[in-house]
């Protein structure tokens, strides 16, 4: 289980690719030949505003207290990233997906989903992080194949649910282990990490 962190007061929240991928040098100036590598993965750092010590407050301090031991999961603001239209639950469409693209179905025709877009797919109860590698429009059945970044790091199972509108980053927290610092009736700016395990 992972505690669902408030955005109450995030002045600042940044996505940084995690990269288990490399590159091959080119012997005697040859060519550098990339090498991508299954298990690429996000980290999400965060820094917050002053808080006050009021409701809003206490609740980020306890949720990234219990996020110490449970793991944390926070939402992914996307501002400028038009909503999917009313209604739309879109799920993986087929089971052992693998690689750099996924087939949803569930959005409606029409829709164009932007590069750069994050969203994430709960699989088996865990969030996992990928972002639209190029503009697409759905057809008018509503199934289509999403080029992905980084590749799929499962194997997908049929239905599970896609978060196109408000995907959550999900993972083990980092960068709490001083707290937050009570200065009068104000709790000072601090900084934290999410990342991804899996």
């Amino acid at each position: 289980m992972s505690m669902l962190l408030p955005t109450a007061r995030i002045a600042s929240f940044a996505l940084v690719p995690r990269l288990f991928s490399g590159n091959q040098e080119g012997a005697l100036g040859g060519d550098d030949l990339p090498i991508p590598r299954l298990g690429d993965r996000w980290i999400a750092n965060v820094s917050t505003a002053q808080l006050r010590q009021n409701d809003d407050g206490r609740a980020l301090l306890a949720a990234l207290t219990m996020a110490t031991t449970l793991d944390a999961r926070m939402p992914i603001a996307q501002p400028h990233v038009p909503q999917l239209p009313g209604g739309s639950a879109p799920v993986v469409n087929g089971t052992d997906q693998a690689g750099s693209s996924i087939t949803v179905r569930g959005v409606p025709g029409g829709t164009l989903l932007e590069q750069g877009r994050y969203f994430s797919i709960l699989h088996l109860g865990i969030h996992h992080v990928h972002m639209v590698a190029q503009a697409t429009i759905v057809p008018s059945n509503g199934a289509v194949m999403v080029p992905i970044w980084p590749m799929l790091r499962f194997l997908t199972i049929d239905g599970e649910r896609v978060y196109f509108d408000t995907p959550l980053i999900e993972g083990k927290l980092t960068g709490f282990d001083k707290g937050g610092r009570f200065v009068r009736n104000r709790i000072d700016p601090f900084e934290f990490s999410i990342m991804e395990r899996k």
